[in-house]
């Protein structure tokens, strides 16, 4: 095979798909521009998510005039000039790849002037080639108009997003900017309409308060720690009480050197400085702005400028993670899962199960004590029961017609809970089978029955109307996303309209949740279902899986004598109860003769 050049036009664009991925990128590269030209104020503009139009203008120092053209060729910069200089660098940019990886695949257009220069200078590229330069008038700054990207590689276009993606994708960076620098202001608009807006007035927590909502600003608490100063990192910025929390990594903003990075080291320690404080799977909210001297990081490991190496990274581990404990140590944690009883979320009462002269004698047994939080045993174990159908049996079990259709056998016809193990698995007795049922999987198939069998019957799933409808504050990333699942969560029962561009109002859940969702429970399922691409045929079915996944009682949970009771009774009842709505098992079972067999008992 002959070695060959490749031709400029040819490694432009290459070259250009490691800086420009979507629209996205170009923001993050344009915006960091005018970060570092000392911009107060910056305004970003999408159309079509940034596919068909994307404006970035600030009033920084601009450029001159004599260097507009210069700037748009690869490796001119004025950040550095030699690389020792990456030792000390304190800019956001500094490979001079941006502006012609950017004009390499889109049409461009810079308007650009400096704040002693009497005009400003115009410049348009399209496909890296200059079609246009001259003289013009404008206010001072730079503003740069990127249009239909990836124009001249379709290969590369096709692979984007729809625009609702790539607008939150947008929304995801300009949040991420604004709460790394809160003493800029920034502002975006997509396709006419306000996303985000923030003051500029230096202060983060104004800045969480414009982005996530008043409540969520109020439970964040600011790193008060100095001691790493001499190791020269220096940790600032907020992090939430442990109540307040969420169910992904996804709120955890890490900053270093007013630059936004992915680091799983500096985020495991910040987790790990909650200790157990915070619930199982759980995740804090979290601004970390490190500032590290520049000789003890490098920046120039990937193109996109988000990874970095820290010289020391034990000592930026430590220092995050003293930082967070100190903050967060004398806080008054209350508790984050709720300790009352789950009883609403069965459909059926206790009184019930008594016609089935089944005693519950741990009624009302307070979860504070070992027994119950443990291992609750049933004493009618020690009962010797007779076959099926004699008298004094416990006729507790489905029918044979119902255990068919839960692929369940239908020789025994009596069960009995023995109680529960790791506060996760029920421990059942069904004839001489010994039965261990996920309490987890098992709930989230009752629920997803439920569900879908009233959406059989209406199309739509039986909802109840709240007596007090309450408001929810959306943040703002989520706000082009939103409207594209509304439409199924209000199938599937749940009633969430828009009262303005932040908040939102829940009048109506599923007939099914006998008690409101909480917020966090809203917040949560409302990630799941943007971070899910829901246009498809079995939209309804998926979102089905992912309420019935949210509602269900969770593993480490403990559940009453009653509870266990309730759950088993129905779960007995319910069709295709062996598997999960997302194909795992509900329940493993041993039979006698394997025991005896373990135990080199007779049988063996």
């Amino acid at each position: 095979m002959t070695i060959k050049l490749l031709s400029k036009d040819t490694a432009e664009k290459i070259a250009a798909g490691e800086v420009i991925e979507n629209p996205a990128s170009v923001i993050k590269e344009l915006v960091e521009n005018a970060l570092d030209a000392g911009a107060g104020k910056i305004e970003v503009s999408i159309e079509a998510g940034g596919r068909e139009m994307i404006t970035v203008a600030d009033d920084g120092e601009g450029i001159k005039q004599d260097e507009v053209s210069l700037a748009f060729q690869r490796f001119a910069t004025s950040k550095l000039a030699a690389i020792d200089d990456l030792d000390q660098l304190v800019s956001l940019g500094f490979r001079g790849e941006a502006l012609p990886s950017i004009a390499a695949v889109s049409k461009l257009k810079m308007i650009t002037r400096p704040k002693n220069a009497i005009g400003a200078a115009k410049i348009v590229l399209e496909g890296g080639e200059v079609k246009d330069f001259g003289e013009t008038g404008a206010p001072y700054g730079t503003t740069v108009v990127v249009k239909e990207l990836f124009f001249n590689t379709p290969g590369r276009k096709k692979f984007l997003r729809a625009a609702a993606v790539e607008a939150s994708r947008v929304s995801t960076l300009i949040t991420a900017m604004a709460l790394a620098n809160p003493d800029r202001s920034f502002s975006l608009q997509s396709g006419g309409r306000s996303l985000l807006k923030t003051s500029g007035d230096g202060k983060l927590l104004h800045v969480i308060g414009a982005l996530y909502g008043h409540d969520t600003a109020a439970a964040m608490h600011e790193l008060k720690d100095g001691s790493a100063e001499e190791e020269g990192i220096m940790v600032e910025g907020c992090v939430s009480a442990p109540i307040h929390n969420r169910s992904s990594r996804k709120w955890i903003t890490i900053i270093v050197n007013g630059r936004i990075v992915n680091n799983p080291q500096i985020a495991s320690a910040l987790i790990r400085a909650y200790g157990d404080q915070l619930p199982h799977n759980r995740f804090p909210l979290a601004v970390l702005k490190l500032k590290v001297r520049p000789d003890l990081i490098d920046v120039n490991v990937h193109p996109a400028k988000t990874e970095i190496r820290f010289l020391d990274p034990e000592a930026a581990k430590r220092a995050v993670y003293r930082s967070v404990k100190l903050s967060i140590q004398n806080l008054t944690v209350s508790p984050p899962w709720p300790v009352s009883s789950n009883k609403s979320l069965f459909t059926k009462s206790a009184d019930s199960y008594r016609q089935y002269g089944f005693n519950l004698p741990y009624k009302g047994l307070g979860r504070n004590t070992d027994l119950a939080s443990e291992f609750i045993v049933n004493e009618s174990l020690t009962q010797q029961y007779d076959p099926p159908g004699q008298e004094g049996a416990p006729s507790l079990a489905t029918n044979d017609e119902n255990r068919e259709k839960a692929g369940l056998e239908t020789e025994t016809a009596y069960y009995a809970l023995i109680g529960q193990y790791l506060n996760s698995f029920i421990i059942v007795q069904r004839g001489e089978d010994l039965l261990l049922i996920d309490q987890h999987a098992a709930h989230e198939r009752l629920i997803y029955n439920r569900l879908q069998d009233s959406l059989n019957r209406n199309l739509k799933a039986d909802e109840a109307q709240l007596t007090i409808p309450y408001t929810l504050d959306i943040p703002v990333l989520w706000r082009e996303q939103l409207p594209r699942v509304l439409p199924y969560l209000r199938s599937c029962g749940i009633d969430l309209e828009p009262i303005d561009l932040d908040s939102y109002v829940i009048r109506a859940v599923p007939l099914i949740f006998n008690e409101p969702l909480k917020d966090f429970e809203i917040i949560d399922l409302l990630e799941r279902l943007i971070n899910e691409d829901y246009n498809n045929a079995n939209h309804h079915d998926a979102l089905l899986k992912t309420i019935a996944c949210h509602r269900s009682v969770k593993a480490k949970q403990p559940l009453t004598h009653e509870e266990m009771i309730m759950l088993l009774d129905e779960w007995f009842e319910t069709e295709a109860a062996g598997y999960c709505p997302h194909g795992r098992p509900t329940m493993i079972s041993f039979d006698r003769h394997q025991l005896e067999r373990s135990f080199l008992r007779r049988g063996s």
